[in-house]
């Protein structure tokens, strides 16, 4: 009854238009990890959650992206989605955001047997996952998943700093083929994106497009063309409880105190050296904002200041330059 009030508010919300989907991921304790605990879970076996409401991506629109240099589209025209059904899960705990793509492939054993062939157009089956975490002000992130060759990359499209992290490197990606298509699981700590954990729930920007240029199928999409950011669908965090909530902010807090233990020690050795640092702006500036932040202790410490402090060291150090600068006329 909570989720189906959820969804009737939403339809009413500013902003979203009739054609963008919706969909509400839930706090679970027990999230599965990986393609087969998904494949094999419960949910996914007997359909519970899920997502496939995807659409025939617009043939003269991928027709224009064939002119983007960093990814290779190609695929035929748009086609039915049936045989090949794409569908999504997604839930999320303490740790972080889970989404689980599963997509039917009719031709998949032909098709992995075709890979061997560095021309294989099935080298170029393919997700493209966007998603804001909000609704205004926020970057977005990207991620392309080569998912017969257990490939993802990342497209930054922000430039790195305090308020915007790279999914690279610290975000898991798995992609195994099944018996009727391939599996596709993403997790996301919340780490990266602490400023936006759904702490009091939250609606994000999200969608998925498949293409599938092995059977010249064309593309399918959950919401909007690429990089069309007004037009994806919404993902509605339903608000986790008092317990729930505070198993978040605690395992953020502890990621966060051991980061800033860990830079505040590289950055003391390396600002003390008397050759390569500077002893003088160590000892009056950095060493007494470390002692602070330690003496705040790990539940009362500004959560920036633990996740970011490389960042605040470095604006430490600007500010110390200018003044000794000026002071000096």
């Amino acid at each position: 009854m909570r989720t189906w009030i959820l969804l009737f508010l939403l339809i009413l919300a500013p902003g979203l238009s009739a054609s963008q989907k919706v969909y509400v991921c839930k706090y679970e304790e027990n999230v599965p990890y990986g393609v087969m605990a998904w494949h094999q879970s419960e949910r996914v076996q007997k359909g519970i959650g899920k997502e496939n409401r995807f659409e025939p991506y617009d043939a003269k629109q991928a027709e224009a992206l064939a002119a983007d240099a960093l990814i290779d589209r190609s695929g035929g025209n748009a086609g039915a989605v049936d045989p090949r059904e794409t569908a999504f899960w997604q839930a999320y705990n303490e740790k972080g955001w889970s989404i689980y793509i599963e997509s039917r492939e009719p031709q998949v054993e032909e098709l992995l047997n075709d890979l061997l062939n560095p021309r294989s157009a099935g080298n170029n089956e393919s997700y493209e996952v966007f998603f804001a975490p909000g609704l205004e002000r926020v970057p977005y992130y990207q991620i392309y998943v080569t998912q017969y060759q257990n490939k993802a990359t990342f497209y930054d499209w922000g430039t790195p700093h305090g308020g915007y992290r790279s999914l690279k490197g610290q975000t898991y990606v798995e992609s195994l083929p099944l018996k009727d298509g391939v599996g596709t699981f993403i997790f996301i700590p919340w780490h990266l994106l602490y400023e936006h954990a759904p702490l009091d729930g939250g609606e994000w920007r999200f969608t998925v497009i498949r293409w599938m240029p092995f059977s010249k199928s064309g593309g399918v999409t959950w919401g909007g063309q690429v990089h069309e950011t007004g037009r994806f669908g919404r993902v509605v965090f339903e608000k986790p409880k008092a317990e729930q909530r505070q198993a978040i902010e605690t395992r953020l807090r502890q990621y966060g105190w051991y980061k800033f233990k860990a830079e505040s020690d590289q950055l003391k050795e390396r600002w003390s050296d008397p050759h390569l640092g500077d002893p003088a702006f160590c000892n009056a500036v950095l060493v007494p904002e470390i002692d602070r932040i330690t003496g705040e202790g790990m539940e009362k410490a500004d959560l920036r200041d633990l996740m970011e402090f490389g960042y605040k060291a470095e604006a430490l150090r600007t500010r110390y330059l200018i003044q000794k600068r000026f002071s000096r006329q």
